[in-house]
C-alpha cells in the first residue's frame, strides 16, 4: 500500500522568532497527520466512543533537517515501523519533505491505546488492525514487544516522600 500522506502550508501564527516553523508547529501538524491516517484506517471519533479506547504516545523524537520557512508546501508521510502481534504497541515514523522532496524532518514516535475506562492500555479494534498491518513499512519494521517500548532505557523514577 503507498504511504499515507498529508500536504500542508506552513502558516504566519507557526513560526517562532527566526521566521521558520516553529518545534510545537512540527508537533501539531504531525499529529494532525495521524488524526487523518486513523480515519483513513477506520478509527475516526465515534470508534474510539464506541469502544471506549483513545490513543495515547509513549514518545516521540524529532528530528530536524532543513527549515520550513512562511507559506511553503510540505508533506508529511507515516511509515509503519512496528507493532506488536496483540495489536497494543505501535510505532510509526513520519517524514517531512518539501516539494523538491527535501527531506525537512523525522518524528519516531511509539504510541498505544488505552481503554477510557479502565484506563489500562487494550489493544487496537481488529479490522482497524488488519488495515493498519497493510499500510506502508518502514526499512526498520519489525514485530514489537513490550521490552521494545522502553528501548531508550528510560524508567520512571517515583520519589518517596519523606517526613
Amino acid at each position: 500500500m503507498k504511504k499515507f500522506e498529508k500536504t500542508f502550508f506552513a502558516s504566519w501564527t507557526d513560526l517562532d522568532p527566526n521566521w521558520h516553523v516553529a518545534n510545537h508547529a512540527y508537533i501539531k501538524y504531525a499529529a494532525d497527520t495521524r488524526v487523518s491516517f486513523f480515519s483513513f484506517i477506520k478509527l475516526n471519533k465515534d470508534v474510539f466512543e464506541n469502544f471506549k479506547i483513545g490513543p495515547v504516545l509513549f514518545y516521540e523524537h524529532i528530528h530536524y533537517y532543513k527549515e520550513i520557512l512562511m507559506e511553503v508546501e510540505f508533506r508529511i508521510n507515516i511509515e509503519i515501523n512496528g507493532y506488536s502481534e496483540d495489536g497494543r504497541f505501535f510505532s510509526m515514523f513520519q517524514n517531512f519533505y518539501d516539494n523538491a522532496g527535501n527531506h525537512l524532518a523525522h518524528l519516531d514516535l511509539a504510541f498505544g491505546f488505552i481503554n477510557t475506562d479502565t484506563r489500562k492500555l487494550t489493544s487496537m479494534p481488529e479490522e482497524s488492525f488488519e488495515i493498519f498491518k497493510n499500510c506502508s513499512k518502514s526499512d526498520s519494521f519489525k514485530i514489537l514487544t513490550k521490552a521494545d517500548m522502553r528501548k531508550h532505557g528510560k524508567y520512571p523514577e517515583n520519589i518517596i516522600n519523606e517526613q
